[in-house]
């Protein structure tokens, strides 16, 4: 009787042992899921992504791609494959980085350091443009805005500035569409200037260069503005040399012919605007022995002038006129 209690109780052990073994096992799977859930997703095989420490192995360039791997993001890339270090390396079939914002912030702001650009734009092979914007409604598609001078003087920095490259680029290049100008500036304070040119030095260059297209002007000046002012439309100033040069037929719309009839000594030139200090000058075309100019006299009032011969003429004789001021 004593040896069967035994056996039965040694049963029972058994059970005991059983049970708990198999309890301990799904209990150790559990915890080995739980753990697999919580691990940090890869950047590639079977090396996570560390935090607050420098990745290494495969992992020290983070990257997603798609597949057959023609789009990709990477973060954190070094200097490898010659792209250089860079913080975020993006490339795709259409657009590389696209970023937009909910409010009233800028989609991209970068920060140069030293002496580096905060945005870099490098134009195509096939005619791609560096940097492009597209104005919407009244809203510029590029701004720029100048910093003010280090010293709290003189001139600050350039809100635009563009360099040409070698072999004559050109730093600035603009299109207008329509009636539209290609550049539009305003200048700042009281008198400041809307453009400004200064031409290379040591070189001859001109401040400012324009070609014309077709009846065109090349440079084309209007005074006054729209706020009603009196200023010029070109104004010319030199130190030592010529304040106006002119290479070329020059043609002036206060000027012209008037012709005098056979027996008249005098004729009126009318619709021309005259101010108290407008001269004007005449000249006879042809030559009739014994006649000369003998006066031009303006009538501001009435925005004309009479030129008056010393005697009438027996044929008709054509007389030159030039209105200054």
């Amino acid at each position: 009787m004593a040896g069967s209690k035994d056996r039965a109780r040694d049963g029972v052990r058994h059970t005991r042992r059983g049970l708990l073994a198999g309890a301990a096992g799904a209990l150790g799977a559990l915890a080995a899921q739980m753990i697999a859930a919580a691990q940090p997703a890869a950047a590639s095989p079977g090396q996570p992504v560390l935090q607050s420490a420098d990745n290494t192995g495969n992992t020290r360039r983070t990257a997603v791609f798609t597949t057959g791997k023609k789009e990709w993001a990477q973060l954190a890339v070094p200097g490898s494959g010659g792209l250089g270090s860079a913080g975020v390396y993006a490339h795709g079939q259409d657009l590389g980085v696209y970023a937009d914002v909910g409010g009233n912030g800028p989609g991209v702001h970068g920060i140069g350091g030293g002496g580096g650009p905060g945005v870099l734009g490098h134009g195509g092979a096939g005619g791609g443009r560096g940097v492009v914007g597209f104005g919407v409604g009244g809203s510029a598609g590029v701004a720029g805005i100048g910093g003010p001078s280090s010293s709290g003087g003189g001139a600050g920095g350039a809100g635009v500035a563009g360099f040409a490259g070698s072999g004559q680029g050109t730093g600035v290049l603009a299109y207008g569409s329509g009636t539209g100008p290609g550049v539009q500036a305003y200048g700042g304070g009281s008198n400041g200037a809307g453009v400004l040119g200064f031409g290379g030095t040591g070189s001859n260059g001109n401040g400012v260069g324009g070609y014309g297209s077709g009846t065109g002007a090349g440079v084309a000046g209007y005074g006054g503005g729209t706020d009603g002012g009196t200023g010029p439309g070109v104004l010319a100033q030199a130190v030592n040399g010529n304040a106006l040069q002119v290479s070329g037929i020059a043609a002036f719309s206060r000027s012209g012919l008037l012709t005098i009839a056979a027996g008249s000594l005098s004729g009126t030139v009318t619709g021309v605007g005259l101010s108290a200090a407008s001269l004007v000058l005449a000249t006879m075309q042809q030559d009739r022995p014994g006649v000369w100019v003998r006066s031009a006299v303006p009538n501001v009032a009435g925005n004309s002038f009479t030129i008056s011969l010393s005697k009438a003429v027996t044929v008709a004789t054509d007389v030159a006129w030039f209105v200054v001021n």
